[in-house]
């Protein structure tokens, strides 16, 4: 005899709720009643299906590995397709949220029944058939949110687009170039190369948001809004609390001013970040210069970024490691700046991670040794360097989709025969 609870627990399905009765009594006479403990998987994804499922109590979990889809409680029906037609493969594992109780209709019992009872076929087609108008529909709300959320995102990409720089300084005797390319709509990295505050040097900046996706993009105005506030504005030094043995401003900065400005606008930017977004735990690697095209000195801090590399057509002369940590997650961080003189003929290559860690199809890096193997084989310039090594770049990813942001900012002396001032 068939339990009126398996009847009233099919009766209450969203597959069955609107059949007749005499189909939810045939059907109950078939179902067989199973059970599964909290955490313990029913079947997993691509497993070869031949039931289908009722929650009578309880709670499962429909997930693709470790991404969740939906949660599923009483009442709800999974795998009905399983059920209905051969060699049909689960398309997502189920897992036992709590201790669950399930209504098993099994394909063989199923395929009997319908062939016996005209009827019950046809009402579970009717009923079927409900199902999957209420699919659809779903779907294409579902798609139309999906649209809605592609255009903010392009309204977003657009926005963020406009925070990078639509080109660079044209200075005499120095070739400048970028190259930057998103992984997703919006990006974590950025760049910037502009005057300074005095008009006499030219910043230089790359860096890299931590994560990916909406969050790094809005953390990534941020970082690069500030450095330039920063660098172009004394005003924004006196809101802002840094060391004041720090404090130094000239109009006319030499390298010891040059350095003084970099720690400043390091330390407003670490400061800041830090103090009013520590519960965000978001920073970044960066990478801050300011280049003297007269003199060709470079004053330097590498905020825990890629290494740049300083090369010519002899090889590479050497590589600016970090002059402190990351940007945003120390406060009160301490930092130090280098100087360097970069020789005519000499080029600077900075770099995100993004084109060392770039992956072909079989998971491969790019790595660094294949990076600095295309440097200093031949004399090229700015925009030829960094237009070789994306060529190389998509060449060796062989189609496999972008995994992070590209960004490359390569800096090189022309003026062979030029006399340096100091």
């Amino acid at each position: 005899m068939t339990s009126i609870n398996v009847v009233q627990d099919l009766r209450q399905s969203t597959l069955l709720e609107s059949a007749p009765e005499s189909v939810v009594n045939k059907l109950a006479e078939i179902a067989v009643t199973t059970y599964i403990k909290a955490g313990e998987t029913l079947f997993e994804k691509g497993e070869k299906g031949n039931a289908m499922y009722i929650i009578s109590d309880g709670q499962v979990r429909v997930h693709d590995g470790d991404l969740k889809l939906v949660h599923l409680d009483k009442g709800h029906v999974f795998g009905e397709m399983a059920a209905l037609a051969t060699d049909e493969v689960r398309s997502a594992s189920i897992t036992a949220v709590e201790d669950t109780t399930l209504l098993r209709l099994d394909r063989e019992d199923l395929y009997g029944l319908l062939s016996s009872e005209p009827g019950v076929a046809e009402a579970l087609i009717h009923v079927l058939c409900k199902v999957e108008k209420d699919v659809i529909q779903n779907v294409t709300q579902r798609s139309l949110e999906v649209r809605a959320f592609e255009r903010e995102l392009e309204i977003g990409r657009k926005i963020q687009a406009g925070f990078l720089p639509d080109s660079v300084p044209q200075v005499p005797g120095w070739e400048i170039a970028v190259h930057f390319q998103a992984a997703r709509e919006v990006a974590g990295d950025f760049y910037d190369v502009f005057n300074d505050s005095d008009q006499r040097n030219i910043a230089l900046v790359i860096g890299d948001v931590c994560g990916k996706g909406v969050g790094a993009a809005l953390f990534m105005t941020l970082f690069r809004s500030l450095i330039r506030a920063t660098l172009v504005s004394d005003d924004l030094m006196n809101w802002v609390k840094v060391d004041e043995n720090n404090l130094h401003r000239s109009v006319n900065k030499a390298p010891a001013e040059c350095s003084q400005t970099l720690l400043n606008t390091v330390s407003v930017t670490n400061n800041y970040v830090t103090h009013t977004h520590s519960k965000d735990s978001m920073f970044a690697s960066l990478f801050i210069a300011l280049l003297n095209p007269d003199t060709g000195v470079l004053c330097y801090v590498n905020g825990g970024h890629e290494a740049p590399v300083i090369f010519n057509r002899k090889g590479i002369k050497r590589r600016l490691e970090p002059t402190g940590p990351v940007v945003g997650i120390f406060p009160d961080a301490s930092y130090s700046v280098k100087q360097i003189q970069l020789d005519p003929g000499d080029c600077l290559l900075a770099y995100s991670d993004g084109v060392t860690e770039a992956l072909n199809r079989k998971s491969d890096q790019f790595g660094e040794d294949r990076l600095l193997s295309l440097l200093g084989q031949e004399e090229k310039t700015a925009q030829a360097i960094l237009t070789d090594i994306t060529s190389h770049l998509h060449e060796f990813a062989d189609g496999a989709a972008q995994f992070d942001d590209i960004t490359l900012l390569g800096v090189r002396s022309v003026a062979q025969d030029k006399k340096w001032r100091y």
